[in-house]
């Protein structure tokens, strides 16, 4: 076929496509294309990143992209982006600290505040701005490297704020909304467990659309911290658990255990302390399950070691 003809088939097909199913010469045509493009973008780095405060979780990532855009410019290629939604302020931090003239890491503040009002967050527009900007990254995610979201315990707080002030309307702000036992004039008690069911609904559009990027070949981080919990909840890890809606470790690939291990002399003087990563769950490479890594170790007056986590330093995660 003749390039004139070949076009003209695919101008065809483009029209053919955008009219309702029962008008259309080939009513699957839209399914064949999407069949055939189905291969173009694969991913499967979808990674939940726990642990306590200072442990190496954000640190990691940035590393890892910052070894990344060498790679690139060294070949002379433009290096993708690595999208940070950044709730609990580490990434910019990060950034700010080792990598300021990283341009491609881009640090968003997902955070609208108030003016005028004694709360400083408006929850619902936060929650709104989240989505706006995952569903930009999915729009652009041919632009992207990863997506790091910090903080997904700070989220998981705007999903309740939502449910409790505008889904249920039991409280006028997140001040009455903190008082969970509604004693306050303002403030009224979850009254059914299912109501619960709004903040998880809330919580899972931002997976669902991180789920969306990581089908597309984009790089996913959801970085939370630990929360105490008792014996009985079997998703908890040595009496802790991760701060984030519970059944978010189901949807995540892979969960790395970020830990801190002091050593003291005998008079009980900090003297060396090793920051470890963990396998807790490595549903894409069997080999990492429960495999331990060292990221950083340090030494008072000495100079500290950075190694990072070796896997997602090698895109073998």
């Amino acid at each position: 076929m003749s390039g004139f003809g070949k076009l003209k088939e695919v101008e065809d097909e483009a029209k053919d496509a955008q009219k309702e199913s029962h008008e259309r010469v080939n009513p699957y045509a839209a399914i064949a294309a999407e069949i055939a493009a189905a291969n173009d973008n694969i991913g499967h780095t979808f990674v939940g990143l726990i642990g306590h405060e200072n442990t190496g979780k954000s640190a990691s990532v940035s590393a890892a992209y910052n070894l990344y855009v060498k790679s690139m410019l060294k070949e002379n290629q433009t290096p993708k982006q690595l999208v940070c939604l950044d709730y609990d302020g580490g990434a910019q931090a990060n950034k700010s600290a080792f990598y300021p003239e990283l341009d491609s890491m881009v640090c968003l503040d997902p955070y609208v505040y108030t003016q005028g009002e004694r709360t400083a967050i408006d929850y619902p527009a936060t929650h709104d701005r989240t989505m706006k900007l995952l569903q930009y990254c999915v729009h652009n995610h041919e632009n992207l490297w990863g997506v790091l979201i910090t903080g997904v315990d700070g989220f998981d707080s705007v999903c309740i704020n939502n449910m409790r002030i505008q889904d249920l309307g039991l409280a006028k702000d997140a001040i009455s909304a903190a008082d969970i036992r509604g004693s306050g004039k303002d403030s009224r008690r979850v009254e059914f467990q299912w109501d619960w069911g709004i903040r998880r609904t809330r919580f899972h559009q931002m997976t669902t659309l991180c789920r969306g990027l990581v089908k597309k070949g984009v790089k996913v981080f959801l970085e939370t911290h630990l929360a105490k919990q008792d014996d009985e909840d079997r998703s908890s890890i040595r009496g802790w658990r991760p701060a984030w809606e519970k059944s978010t470790a189901g949807l995540v690939f892979q969960i790395l255990l970020f830990e801190r291990h002091d050593t003291y002399d005998d008079d009980g003087n900090l003297t060396n302390q090793t920051f470890t990563a963990t396998y807790e769950k490595s549903k894409t490479n069997a080999h990492l399950q429960g495999q331990r890594r060292t990221i950083l170790t340090t030494e008072v007056g000495g100079n500290p070691k950075w190694y990072g986590l070796q896997e997602l330093n090698d895109g073998t995660l």
